[in-house]
């Protein structure tokens, strides 16, 4: 168990600081749909297995003819009603998210179009029974966002300043509290304090060197997260910083290559002086998954690394997509990944 908090906490770190959209706290993780010909819908099942927890995943997307996803359902206890159910239009576009709550306190998300525009003119958010709770009012110059509003009971709470340079990048993203914004109630006897949240920013800079590009974004005092992104025909590599300003120093370093047999990934923490603290490496194959790694009470007492090699078992449908995984170490099941796969067409015009 001790394993799958370690590798929740990276996830969650990481998300912490990547850019705001008003739709990523609705929208739900979809993978393993790597495939061949022409699928109409993917069910998958992700079981994890803990020493003494089971955690267990299941989703279903579906696709139009041209293979892109139309559907995205998630599921909870009940596979005969999603919780989650996330509709795309013809352009890619998140159309509408249904969310189910067992307690009837579910929300409709709605994305209002115009053109063929990427983002919307507007969000809004509804409760079950079609009640408006909040809505984003987007204001558009040359086609790019330049104001976010998040209207409330038809008041504006809060709103989003963008600013972008001349090859139209996001370059600053202010965001304002309003009178009516949010903040902290305190009350003291008959007396009611409000303290609103200060306004705060997140500054961009975009740059290409050679074929890599580097993304920066500082929203912290004295924080800036790096990307540096590659790709080639042969290899897709990611790299992500975290690194103090104000003390000079990288403290967090997450690095992704993938290549079309094997995705390495690595994540890095050090010390002051850029010193490393932990690390934590996965080199992923097609029959295997090999982990080495370092926390910061082995490095401390001087201690070798760690090494543990998993074992991937597939079994493949008569169209050669696979069908299961099966991730065993020490002769323990840790993983298990199921999908059932419908096809468009027959086996003769695939």
């Amino acid at each position: 168990m001790k394993k799958l908090t370690f590798l929740i906490l990276i996830i969650s770190t990481n998300f912490i600081f990547s850019q705001e959209n008003p739709l990523d706290r609705y929208l739900s993780k979809v993978e393993h749909l790597d495939h061949k010909g022409c699928v109409k819908s993917i069910f998958v099942k992700d079981s994890i297995f803990g020493e003494n927890d089971f955690l267990s995943k299941r989703f279903k997307v579906v696709y139009n003819d041209k293979d892109k996803i139309s559907k995205h359902l998630v599921y909870g206890k009940d596979l005969l009603k999603p919780f989650k159910i996330t509709t795309y239009d013809s352009f890619d576009r998140v159309k509408q998210i249904e969310i189910n709550r067992e307690d009837g306190n579910g929300e409709i998300v709605i994305q209002f179009f115009r053109e063929n525009l990427i983002d919307p003119d507007s969000i809004k958010i509804f409760s079950s029974k079609i009640v408006e709770r909040r809505k984003y009012i987007n204001h558009f110059k040359n086609k790019l966002v330049v104001r976010r509003d998040l209207i409330e009971n038809d008041t504006l709470r809060f709103y989003t300043l963008f600013e972008y340079d001349s090859n139209n990048h996001l370059a600053k993203e202010l965001n304002i509290n309003t009178k009516n914004g949010f903040g902290v109630i305190n009350k003291l006897g008959n007396s009611t304090t409000k303290f609103l949240n200060p306004n705060d920013s997140t500054l961009f800079n975009y740059k290409k060197v050679g074929d890599t590009i580097i993304r920066e974004r500082e929203r912290y005092k004295g924080l800036i997260v790096r990307e540096k992104d590659y790709k080639d025909k042969n290899v897709e590599i990611n790299i992500e910083e975290q690194i103090s300003k104000k003390r000079d120093f990288i403290f967090q370093r997450w690095i992704t290559i993938k290549s079309k047999d094997s995705t390495i990934s690595e994540q890095k923490y050090y010390k002051d002086k850029n010193e490393l603290k932990s690390y934590y490496k996965t080199y992923t194959y097609n029959d295997k998954k090999i982990s080495k790694w370092i926390d910061p009470i082995m490095m401390k007492a001087g201690k070798t690394e760690k090494e543990s090699v998993t074992r991937i078992e597939k079994e493949f449908d008569k169209y050669g997509n696979w069908i299961n995984k099966t991730f065993v170490n020490n002769d323990s099941i840790t993983n298990e990944i199921s999908r059932t796969i419908e096809y468009y067409c027959d086996e003769n015009s695939q």
